[in-house]
């Protein structure tokens, strides 16, 4: 049974529990009070039933109208009378009755009856050799009422109290549960895989625990987006790999041929012909882009051993040197000691893909910057360039193998460089320079344990 069935059905019977409480508190304060009545009415007509006994006996009758009067004086007392045996009003409150017979004999022990307008209580008056009467009284039937009434009132103002906080609650737990937890619900039923990730919008008077739930949500939605976009690109990088290992392999063999058969003709023609110049040039275009290509496809560059990245820095700048002379472009190294334990060759090749990459961002006479600094528990290398940028459309997608923005470029570089930083657990990243020009590339590697 859904939860928002199962409210309903406990509304119900809480109310049904209240409207049975009301009914009960009713009865039993309605009984509370008459039987307060009943026990007051017949402790005042015992009293004055034993009051009235000596005057009756000694004959002094004149002293009963006192008697009566003070009991008039009681709360709720409406008349009282003294009666002999034969039921002839001997005193009462009304003047108009002494003397008058009243028909109906009492019982022998006395009784309480109701009436419409009130409580009508007897008590016998028991003289011995003179027979028995008996006093009668009269109570007011409309304080106990009213009494009724005002009870019954403050029991109506707690029941009515009582169901405003049940309905204040019920609204409070479906705006602040079932209306979030519902359109919680909703959104992750909505939640299609080739959508990509978007974060769960609940209503702004949702609970604290609910926002919470859909927080919790969402950081497992945004690693299982993540988690699945790394399982893609790794599957993807290994096709690819696997596809340029064989392609690569296919294409050297046929340009070694052509490589060979270049140099057979190497006699035979002028050293500075223009069409064997071209066909070594192109050759040697195809070698390196091939040896790219496994590299890529080879995973892996040596035992990492303990490194120094500034050291590595140094070194791949080294190597980039004569581009950068070549370009009019200088390097500017402000690298402090960073030790760590990597593989040296592979990580070198990762920073001078960076060195070079900055060096063809860069006009004439503009400074490629290199940095490196320890930050907690990493290494970071930061390399920039006061080149044109990178735009932000292309920021991501540069690290995605073959794609690339330069003309001549095998969009391989970034690819390897990324894949060898990641393999020793560290990240790189592409991120907007300050300033208005440039780009800034981010390498961090785990530091080593001192």
């Amino acid at each position: 049974m859904p939860l928002g069935h199962k409210l309903v059905l406990f509304a119900l019977a809480l109310l049904a529990l209240l409207s049975s409480q009301w009914g009960v508190s009713i009865a039993r304060e309605r009984g509370l009070l008459m039987e307060e009545a009943q026990e007051r009415a017949a402790v005042l007509v015992r009293n004055m039933a034993e009051l009235a006994r000596e005057p009756i006996a000694s004959g002094r009758l004149g002293s009963l109208d006192s008697q009566i009067r003070s009991f008039l004086g009681e709360r709720d007392v409406s008349y009282a009378r003294i009666l002999d045996q034969r039921s002839r009003v001997l005193a009462a409150s009304e003047d108009r009755l002494v003397g008058w017979s009243i028909s109906g004999p009492p019982d022998a022990e006395g009784f309480l009856r109701w009436t419409d307008s009130g409580l009508v209580a007897r008590a016998p008056i028991r003289i011995p050799g003179q027979g028995d009467g008996y006093a009668e009284l009269g109570m007011d039937r409309g304080p106990l009422d009213a009494k009724i009434r005002r009870s019954l009132g403050i029991l109506a103002r707690f029941l009515a109290a009582e169901l405003a906080l049940f309905l204040a609650f019920m609204v409070l737990l479906y705006r602040q549960l079932f209306e979030p937890v519902r359109a919680l619900v909703a959104r992750l039923g909505q939640a299609r895989p080739e959508a990509g990730y978007e974060p769960i919008d609940l209503p702004r008077r949702a609970a604290p625990e609910i926002a919470r739930i859909a927080r919790a949500v969402d950081e497992l939605r945004m690693r299982a987006a993540e988690y699945q976009a790394e399982l893609v690109a790794e599957e993807r990088l290994a096709t690819i790999g696997r596809m340029a290992a064989d392609l690569a392999h296919e294409i050297r063999n046929p340009l070694e041929a052509i490589s060979g058969a270049v140099e057979a003709l190497a006699g035979a023609v002028p050293q500075d012909n223009e069409f064997t110049r071209v066909i070594r040039e192109e050759v040697r275009n195809l070698n390196e882009y091939l040896s790219g290509v496994l590299e890529f496809a080879r995973k892996g560059g040596g035992r990492p051993e303990p490194s120094d990245l500034a050291d590595l820095a140094r070194e791949a700048s080294a190597l980039a040197a004569p581009r950068a002379r070549e370009a009019d472009v200088r390097f500017d190294l402000r690298l402090a000691s960073c030790p760590c334990v990597v593989s040296r060759s592979a990580v070198k090749r990762a920073v001078l893909n960076l060195l070079l990459n900055a060096v063809e961002a860069s006009g004439p006479g503009q400074p490629v910057e290199a940095t490196t600094e320890r930050e907690g528990d990493v290494v970071v290398l930061r390399v920039r360039d006061r080149g044109s940028g990178v735009a932000t459309s292309d920021r991501t997608r540069l690290f995605e193998p073959y794609f690339t923005t330069k003309p001549g470029g095998t969009g391989l570089g970034l690819v390897l460089a990324r894949q060898a930083v990641e393999e020793h657990g560290g990240t790189l990243t592409l991120e907007p320079a300050d300033g208005d020009r440039g780009a800034l590339a981010v390498l961090r590697l785990p530091a080593r344990e001192e």
